[in-house]
């Protein structure tokens, strides 16, 4: 395996980055960040991806609010959602089998410069982080949902190239706007706007859970054998657990269609 790079993230990026430049965005807080990863970085993390074998492969698996399935290819490191881990706990990695990129790489999302980066745009300094590596293949999607109460927001790393994705292929995550109907189950042309991302050539995509955040991915439409490579980071409420008030207005929300 080739050696990790010295430092992953651009950290005068993440400490000098504006937070009103995520916060005021329409119509939740969101940002597409361009080289979060230093370029060197990005291309030693492309190159150790881990390797498809490693992964399950989900399809049809049901959603809160019958949304379509979010097939994928999944992989989870250290512990599954989908597993426990008395029935062999899935498609799960280890630290220590990873690359050493990927080794330093997640190091430093446990540090603190990159918890304060994140503290500071999502408001709060006690979420704890989970990680997971999906695969996105032809014809799979994410259509238009909210994430969960539990999850205060999520840290979508890309890794495709222009070398080898086209954008007409699609993937980027979609910020959608202005839903019409109160549908919790609602289709892409249900929304008065949608503002898509970039996830070509060392972007990242953070956005923050919130009564609006409403978002999703097309069916993409690459070759057989071409997949989407995507590493989330989510991050959840801690110890302070979303308060009772909080939980009834935003299952208030949901219900309304908001």
């Amino acid at each position: 395996m080739a050696a990790a790079v010295a430092t992953m993230l651009d950290s005068e990026l993440l400490a000098s980055f504006p937070a009103e430049h995520f916060t005021r965005n329409d119509p939740y807080p969101w940002f597409n960040f361009p080289e979060l990863l230093r370029p060197e970085a990005f291309d030693a993390l492309v190159r150790d991806f881990p390797p498809l074998e490693r992964f399950e492969k989900h399809v049809g698996i049901a959603r809160a609010h019958g949304q379509r399935p979010h097939d994928r290819y999944y992989l989870a490191y250290e512990q599954s959602l989908y597993h426990a881990e008395e029935d062999g706990g899935g498609a799960v990695i280890d630290h220590q089998e990873l690359a050493p990129s990927w080794q330093a790489f997640i190091d430093e999302l446990e540090g603190p410069e990159y918890r304060s980066f994140v503290s500071r745009l999502l408001g709060d300094d006690d979420l704890e982080q989970r990680y997971a590596w999906h695969l996105g293949f032809r014809g799979s999607e994410v259509s238009p949902h909210q994430d969960a109460l539990e999850k205060a927001g999520s840290h979508l790393f890309y890794f495709n190239t222009s070398e080898d994705w086209d954008e007409s292929w699609g993937g980027q995550t979609l910020v959608l706007d202005g839903k019409r109907g109160e549908s919790m189950n609602p289709d892409f042309g249900d929304f008065a706007s949608v503002r898509s991302s970039s996830m070509l050539d060392n972007h990242s995509f953070l956005f923050k859970n919130a009564r609006k955040a409403w978002h999703g991915v097309r069916a993409l439409d690459c070759p057989e054998q071409t997949f989407r490579r995507l590493f989330t980071v989510v991050f959840e409420f801690g110890p302070r657990q979303p308060t009772l008030l909080e939980k009834v207005r935003f299952r208030a929300r949901k219900l309304a269609g908001r």
